[in-house]
Formats: C-alpha cells, sequence, structure tokens
C-alpha cells in the first residue's frame, strides 16, 4: 500500500536575489584576491553559508579594529552605516560592498529623509544589522525612531512634524507591517509610506501561509540569527500549523514527526538549497511519501555584483 504521508515544498523558498549576490561577491573575490579577505558581521544569517566560507579562509568580524589597516573588508548584505565607512577610510581598506540593493534602497530613503527634515519611522528589530546600517544612514540630529509593536508606537511624540517617513525592515511580518502601519496612519494623517519588506520576503510568507491549509506541521530551513527565516515560522503558528526552525536535516524533531499525517518545508532567504534536498531525503528515510509542490515559481531579479 502507499504511503501516504506526503512532503508539501512551498514555493517559492530559500535565497533570494540580495542573498545570492551577496555570496557570489564572496566567491568572486575569493578567486581574485590573494590575501586575508574580512567580512563585515555575517555576508548572510546562514550558519553552513559562514561556515563553508570560513573554512576556505574568509575571516568574519564584528568590529573594524580587527581588520588590518589597508585590508580587502566586505560590507555584509545587510549594509553599514556611515561611520562605518568614514571608519574603513580612515583605515585605508578596500571596500567591497554588498549590501542588498533593496536594504541600499531603504537606506537612501532614510538619508533623503534626513536630508529634507522629515522624521523617520522605522519599523524593524532594535539590534538587527540592518536595522543599524538604516538608523546610520542619519545625520546626527536627525529624527528617526525605531518601533517594534504598538505599545512603541503609542509611546511616540504626538507631533513629529509634517510629512513623516515611514520605512521598515525588509524581512518583518507583512501582516504585522499592515497592522503597524495604519496604526502610525491614524496616529500621523500626512503620513507617507517609504520602501519596506521586500519582494521576497512577502512572496516566501504568502508561500507557508498556503502551505499551513495542507501541512499540520511545517519545517522551516535557516537559521536562527535569520530574521526572514523567524518570521516564517511565526507565520506557520499563527497559520494554524506547528512549526520548527533548523538548521538542516540534523535538526529534524523525529518525535513529532513520527506521529504527522504531512509535513511542509519550507526556507528562509539565506538557506542553501543543498539543505532542503537533503532535508526531504531524511523525511522520505523517515517514511513520508513523494513531494507535492505548493504555490509556484516567481521569476526573481538578478542583480550585479558591486565592482572591486
Amino acid at each position: 500500500m502507499e504511503n501516504s504521508r506526503k512532503i508539501y515544498l512551498a514555493q517559492p523558498h530559500g535565497m533570494c536575489a540580495g542573498v545570492r549576490r551577496a555570496i557570489a561577491t564572496v566567491e568572486a573575490v575569493l578567486a581574485q584576491v590573494h590575501e586575508p579577505i574580512f567580512v563585515l558581521h555575517e555576508i548572510v544569517h546562514n550558519t553552513h553559508v559562514v561556515r563553508d566560507l570560513a573554512s576556505r579562509g574568509v575571516r568574519f568580524v564584528e568590529d573594524l579594529s580587527e581588520v588590518p589597516d589597508g585590508a580587502v573588508v566586505l560590507f555584509s548584505a545587510h549594509g553599514v552605516g556611515l561611520e562605518c565607512e568614514k571608519t574603513a577610510r580612515a583605515k585605508h581598506l578596500h571596500v567591497v560592498d554588498a549590501t542588498c540593493p533593496l536594504v541600499k534602497r531603504l537606506q537612501n530613503a532614510a538619508r533623503e529623509a534626513g536630508l529634507r527634515k522629515r522624521s523617520v519611522i522605522l519599523l524593524g528589530h532594535r539590534g538587527h544589522p540592518e536595522v543599524e546600517g538604516i538608523v546610520g544612514r542619519m545625520a546626527p540630529g536627525d529624527p528617526i525612531y525605531v518601533v517594534e509593536n504598538s505599545a512603541e508606537i503609542a509611546a511616540l511624540p504626538e507631533n513629529i512634524g509634517e510629512n513623516p517617513c515611514r520605512l521598515c525592515q525588509t524581512t518583518l511580518n507583512t501582516e504585522t507591517v499592515n497592522r503597524l502601519s495604519g496604526e502610525l496612519q491614524r496616529k500621523y494623517p500626512t503620513l507617507q509610506a517609504g520602501p519596506g519588506v521586500c519582494y521576497a520576503t512577502g512572496e516566501r510568507q504568502n508561500a507557508v501561509r498556503a502551505l499551513a491549509r495542507v501541512a499540520p506541521l511545517i519545517l522551516i530551513i535557516g537559521s536562527k540569527r535569520s530574521s526572514n527565516s523567524n518570521r516564517l515560522r511565526e507565520i506557520a503558528e499563527e497559520s494554524g500549523s506547528r512549526s520548527f526552525l533548523i538548521d538542516g536535516p540534523e535538526d529534524l524533531p523525529r518525535n513529532e514527526l513520527s506521529e504527522a499525517p504531512a509535513v511542509g518545508v519550507s526556507a528562509g532567504a539565506s538557506a542553501p538549497e543543498s539543505f532542503v534536498e537533503m532535508t526531504i531525503r531524511e523525511l522520505r528515510k523517515s517514511g513520508f511519501s513523494g513531494v507535492e509542490i505548493v504555490g509556484e515559481a516567481i521569476p526573481e531579479p538578478c542583480f550585479k555584483l558591486p565592482r572591486f
């Protein structure tokens, strides 16, 4: 009798164009530069990607003080602030900027709002490199407010000037952004919406919502430091499915899987496809049957590599 414990695979899933560009940039520099290569922060938030590059000689640092003067340094896909660029120039570093173009768009919007003396309200997670880079694009004294929830919106000043600009981190939950944006609009009627959640985040979140309609248990392949992967797990749970964030097949929740009639699989925007394939192979060994696609592939942009 054919096994009916099906695997459902969300489409789209996995690496986005910005992540592919960042990793390809490191690969290109590795191929051409015969000296130590430094990356400020993780190039993307994926344990396997970082571990592989580190094994090939890439040195990941958390501060430019760890980089020797004159060395080659890459800025991660999450971007950096103006002070970081200033420090890099002072140290005569050869900078390769792998910031995702969609994050760069956010940075530019923040800087333009500051130049126009407009307040910026940034929906995002404090401490995340992308948020720190956007805040770091503002000049000292330019008003920018980082908010994460309704309580923080309620605590904002009543008067922050005309036409404040709302921006948001590219990897947030789209439903949360819509709700918080509505609250901001009611508080500040002249609020203007700037760039926010990127296409890849929204598409992958919609695919997980569809996956939850057929899969009572959903595996999200991605690392715990990955904001977009964490949001996918949360959305699966909010949509009624039990969900686990795993780095790969070694983290499979085997007790829960043993009782699941079906399993859904998706992957965060920085997760390599090879780990999706390995996870599916391991699920087959554990008694699940063929893969059924939920959703459909969506063409993605191809970003040019930065000059170096």
